[in-house]
């Protein structure tokens, strides 16, 4: 799942700069991605590694999209686990997701808004324009 949020966040990472990401060797870099694709996951390389078009997470309804790309982690898991084990991942799962949806979203929003700031804001004019650089320059 490393491995899939690292090429959905990123597209286009290199296999050591997935691996790295994902915090695994190349070697079971490579061995997981053909689990993946065996399980349904289209990774691709061109240019990179690639997934998010391929699912449709760009699409007119990415919603729709998260939602069956989350059923089919769900299902997955319940084929790879004991049932005991993955009914308690899966729980812990939906107890969990909403306040981690909402966590992600507020940042998203904050660091929008922040660009949005300093956008605005813009470089000072006058004197104060001039100094800007050199206050920069020794860490003020």
């Amino acid at each position: 799942m490393r491995i899939l949020a690292a090429v959905i966040r990123e597209p286009g990472l290199r296999p050591g700069q997935l691996a790295a990401r994902a915090g695994v060797s190349e070697s079971t870099l490579f061995r997981d991605l053909g689990m993946l694709r065996r399980q349904g996951y289209p990774v691709t390389f061109s240019d990179g590694y690639q997934l998010q078009e391929s699912l449709g997470l760009d699409g007119p309804n990415p919603a729709v999209s998260l939602g069956a790309v989350y059923e089919h982690q769900l299902d997955l898991l319940k084929d790879q686990l004991p049932s005991t084990l993955a009914d308690q991942v899966q729980a812990e799962l939906e107890a969990e997701a909403p306040a981690a949806l909402a966590a992600i979203v507020a940042a998203v929003i904050e660091r929008q808004l922040q660009r949005r700031l300093q956008q605005t804001s813009g470089p000072k004019r006058g004197r104060d324009a001039r100094r800007a650089p050199v206050a920069a320059a020794h860490g003020s």
